[in-house]
């Protein structure tokens, strides 16, 4: 049976949150998992790297955490707005060489700026779209980062037990959670004629929303937002921009930085879907008696997302 670790983390304001998890075959044991709160903004100190001492202190506390890893890649989970993501399409028949090319072109315009620097992708393909006269497109997600953060964390890595990293959107994370959820609940749970899953993420700074469509990631999107009610206006705009109705929508998943559900109980007005908590928890053998029933999972639907 084929056996391996995953272990990452996850990157937002003041917190770092982090996981290892062991898969064998289908099943999934839960390795370690927690966080780490600090006294300044992580995000900045890992980011940017204007602070050797804050640097420094994360390094400690990573080493710390993940003593004894048998993982051989870290997993960094990052929130936008601090990192350039964008979705495309190709043909599905250019060439390796020439797509990266591309999509290299692409990140340039989106990411320009008065001292353009140099900027390592992470492209993944999200689906395949046919049209009416055969033809196709590869519809990527793209992460523009620059090449100088992942130099530092080539750095960091050294010093700790996983020797390489790869860097992910922190909506790509909550896509391969709910991708896993859908497909273990099997389409019974959804309604008939409502292909879509949604997933709204609120924080402080932002909120994420991620479609996904037949338990497959379909599009992903961020703003700002002043409160959680406003998610519901963004999640409406969204929808009618790719032609998405309402009632496309078969299950409504919430996770993030809200501290009470009422928070978004406007979901519920508009969507027929009831919100649902996003537990990637679920997707792992656990002792029921083993968390809290105080934990929260939600919190950590992109840093298990991604570990998963």
């Amino acid at each position: 049976m084929d056996v391996r670790a995953r272990a990452g983390i996850d990157i937002y304001g003041t917190v770092l949150r982090y996981a290892e998890v062991e898969q064998r075959g289908p099943r999934y044991q839960l390795l370690r998992l927690g966080s780490c709160d600090f006294d300044f903004d992580v995000e900045k100190a890992v980011l940017q790297a204007s602070n050797p001492e804050q640097l420094e202190a994360v390094i400690d506390a990573l080493n710390d955490v993940f003593e004894g890893s048998v993982a051989a890649r870290l997993h960094v989970t990052l929130h936008p707005p601090t990192c350039y993501s964008f979705f495309t399409a190709l043909p599905v028949e250019v060439a390796r060489e020439d797509r990266k090319q591309r999509l290299l072109r692409e990140a340039a315009l989106l990411t320009r700026s008065e001292a353009p620097q140099p900027l390592r992708l992470t492209a993944d393909p999200v689906y395949t779209e046919t049209f009416d006269d055969g033809a196709a497109v590869e519809w990527y997600h793209v992460l523009a980062l620059n090449e100088q953060l992942h130099a530092r964390f080539d750095r960091i890595c050294r010093m700790l037990p996983q020797p390489n990293h790869r860097m992910t959107l922190s909506m790509h994370a909550v896509a391969n959670a709910v991708e896993r959820i859908e497909r273990r609940g099997g389409e019974h749970e959804r309604p008939q004629g409502a292909p879509f899953s949604l997933a709204v993420g609120w924080y402080p700074t932002h909120v994420e929303f991620t479609l996904c469509r037949h338990a497959r990631w379909y599009f992903s999107h961020f703003t700002e937002a002043a409160s959680p009610n406003d998610c519901v206006y963004f999640a409406l705009a969204l929808l009618s921009h790719l032609g998405i109705k309402q009632g496309a929508i078969g299950r409504l998943f919430v996770y993030g930085g809200y501290q009470r559900t009422s928070d978004l109980a406007e979901l519920t007005n508009v969507f027929s879907a009831e919100p649902e908590s996003l537990n990637p928890m679920q997707l792992i053998e656990l002792d029921r008696h083993s968390m809290a029933a105080s934990f929260d999972h939600e919190a950590y639907a992109s840093c298990l997302g991604v570990t998963l």
